[in-house]
């Protein structure tokens, strides 16, 4: 595109008028003024000014720029689409750059052209016929399609004709080269030099862009009640061909009524057919649209990416639809963590389609409003494989399932999905057995990946500890007296359940890997004594005074990222007086719990724990874990870089802090 023509388009394209569509422009001096139509707003924040040809948002947008900034903003355009539109309005005729020869760019532009006239003049005739065809008439009756959606989506009807829309298209100038190009017709096999048309006997459903220009069509088969069942009558939907103006990988079908609607909720769903798309417009739920009978692409994803990062699908429930919906959430994981994908249960054998034409508009809403994510839709696509009325059967879907599990690295998100399969457990209504043994299972199932050399995992359904109760008093657990439960071993190597059943006590979960650093030492000395009731008061009170003097939080003096999480997590319970084990059983998060274990037990490594000893330690935390802000002024220091005046000063601060810490330990 030149230079030349970019400035011929802003000439000729009256911005205010062109802006007037989207939003009410009043007058204010020599600018124009109105709501943004970016975001919602009660007060006028909007500005455009004529004569410099610019608009801007002062308001939540904060953003500006000329035409073409406006339509690739409002429309969800990248700058090409953007100028081919603009220059359509204008009149303009475009040249690209590249090395492609400006001839040979003419002549695609215009072999475009004629193919976009030969589609328009196509949709013309085939509404045209809708209102004749009693066949059609009844079907659309039956599908319950109100004359606006009509309207709204440009339906029409095939006539059973073997040339009738080629007729037709000579009729209005059109050449059958051009006709034969878009898809509309093909050579006549028994009458030289006639035409046969594609689409015969169909409800037609035309395809348009987001310029608003209809590229193909899409054709449903109306089955003729007059003829027998099993008459030949082709495929049940019909697709034009790839032509120049359409591929199917590069549209999706209803885009154009649905990206307002799209970008207004943040968020879209992709249904399988024309008819899904269509009835959930009817009913009011607009951000909606529909793949063109194949799987999702890239450029479908990168298109939708323009609107919305959060992404529903609704695909048919049957194996066909399970696999079609997994292969999309392995594309949308290609094209990064940006998009948050859902997947619709949709009751067996319901479709958006026949859920909206029953009238059951608040229950279609409510399945997308509690969509599943990829982790879970894939366990319950399981449970069709198994018999879970029976022990074995659930035996299996838990083994099953816990690869999948092993996946999840959204700590809450797989708490959420343990605590769905808990009932499957052997063990469930026995506290939090169930849970915590899916959970271990799910650990070593991440330690153990398939292929692994080392041992294999025991079995999902062994029973592991509860989560343990940590009260004071060596050997005593949450049982009370000798009537079962679970207590600590006197040598300090775990937790094994009371002989009440004379069952085998279940293998402890795996400790963590044992301090080496001075500093591995003092954080691990310091959860301990923050996890005993006698040590807990003068943690809590070293913590939150060294926390002060640094300004930063307590959990910022620790290194473990599992660390600073359970401090973030328990000092608020702590710190109220809450008691440790109802702090512990408030945890959302079990990895965080197990975690906890890890510091409740003594090592042969471990120091007893004294008031001198968590001091040092804690003086040793502030020493070689300083806040964020001074590390980055350290390595600014020692990267030879000169630090500002704001930086020096807080290095001070830090520096006269630590002494302050240090000089407080006895």
């Amino acid at each position: 595109m030149e230079l030349s023509e970019k400035d011929e388009i802003r000439q000729r394209v009256d911005l205010v008028e062109f802006i007037s569509r989207y939003t009410a422009l009043k007058r204010s001096g020599r600018t124009f003024k109105g709501l943004c139509p970016f975001h919602n707003e009660k007060t006028a924040s909007f500005t455009v000014d004529p004569d410099r040809g610019s608009w801007h948002c002062w308001g939540g947008c904060s953003t500006g720029g000329d035409i073409f900034a406006f339509v690739m903003k409002a429309e969800s355009l990248t700058f090409p689409e953007a100028a081919e539109r603009l220059a359509s309005i204008a009149g303009v005729t475009l040249t690209y750059k590249g090395g492609q020869d400006p001839s040979e760019a003419a002549r695609q532009r215009d072999e475009k052209e004629r193919l976009y006239s030969a589609n328009a003049e196509a949709t013309r005739f085939f509404r045209n016929f809708l209102g004749k065809a009693k066949l059609a008439q009844d079907y659309i009756k039956e599908r319950g399609l109100a004359h606006e959606t009509l309207e709204n989506f440009q339906v029409g009807y095939a006539p059973d004709e073997w040339s009738a829309l080629s007729r037709y298209l000579q009729g209005r100038g059109v050449s059958m080269d051009d006709a034969e190009q878009a898809g509309l017709n093909f050579p006549s096999r028994r009458i030289q030099g006639e035409f046969t048309d594609k689409f015969r006997g169909r409800l037609i459903f035309p395809i348009i862009d987001v310029q608003e220009r209809v590229v193909a069509f899409g054709g449903r088969i109306i089955p003729n009640p007059d003829l027998p069942p099993d008459t030949n009558v082709g495929p049940k939907y019909l697709n034009s061909p790839e032509t120049p103006v359409f591929s199917k990988s590069r549209i999706l079908y209803g885009l154009n009524r649905a990206r307002k609607a799209i970008s207004d909720a943040d968020r879209v769903l992709v249904v399988e057919g024309y008819m899904d798309v269509i009835a959930a417009h009817q009913a009011g739920i607009e951000n909606v649209v529909a793949t063109l009978g194949t799987s999702l692409t890239d450029e479908h994803i990168r298109i939708l990416g323009r609107y919305t990062k959060n992404i529903l699908l609704s695909f048919d429930s049957d194996e066909a639809g399970v696999r079609a919906a997994l292969r999309a959430a392995e594309l949308f994981t290609a094209h990064g963590p940006e998009f948050a994908l859902r997947i619709l249960a949709m009751p067996e054998g319901d479709d958006p389609d026949s859920m909206l034409r029953r009238g059951n508009i608040a229950g279609f809403r409510k399945a997308m409003d509690s969509a599943r994510g990829v982790p879970e839709f894939r366990i319950d696509g399981l449970k069709r494989h198994f018999d879970l009325t029976d022990e074995q059967g659930r035996m299996n879907y838990l083994r099953e399932a816990v690869p999948i599990l092993a996946e999840v690295r959204s700590s809450l998100e797989l708490d959420l999905l343990v605590r769905r399969l808990a009932p499957q457990h052997p063990s469930f209504g026995s506290g939090t057995r169930a849970e915590a043994s899916i959970l271990a299972e799910v650990q070593r199932w991440r330690s153990q990946r398939p292929g692994s050399t080392s041992p294999q995992s025991e079995d999902v359904l062994t029973p592991t500890p509860p989560r343990p109760r940590y009260e004071r008093g060596a050997g005593t657990g949450n049982g009370g007296g000798s009537s079962g439960g679970w207590q600590k071993n006197n040598n300090n190597s775990g937790w094994q359940q009371r002989s009440r059943y004379n069952q085998p006590p279940p293998r402890p979960e795996a400790p963590l890997a044992p301090p080496t650093s001075a500093i591995e030492k003092a954080e691990r000395a310091v959860l301990r004594g923050l996890l005993t009731d006698e040590w807990r008061p003068l943690v809590l009170r070293e913590l939150d005074r060294a926390a002060q003097a640094l300004a930063c939080l307590p959990s910022e003096l620790l290194a473990h990222p599992q660390a600073q999480r359970l401090v973030d997590a328990l000092y608020p319970l702590l710190s109220g007086r809450v008691s440790l084990q109802r702090a512990l059983d408030q945890l959302a998060d079990q990895e965080l719990a197990f975690f906890a274990s890890n510091y409740t037990i003594s090592t042969s490594g471990d120091a007893p724990l004294s008031e001198q000893a968590l001091r040092d330690c804690i003086h040793e935390l502030v020493l070689k874990h300083p806040p964020q802000n001074i590390r980055l002024i350290q390595e600014k220091l020692a990267g030879g870089i000169s630090l500002t005046n704001e930086e020096m000063m807080d290095l001070t601060a830090w520096t006269r802090a630590k002494k302050r810490v240090g000089e407080a330990s006895p």
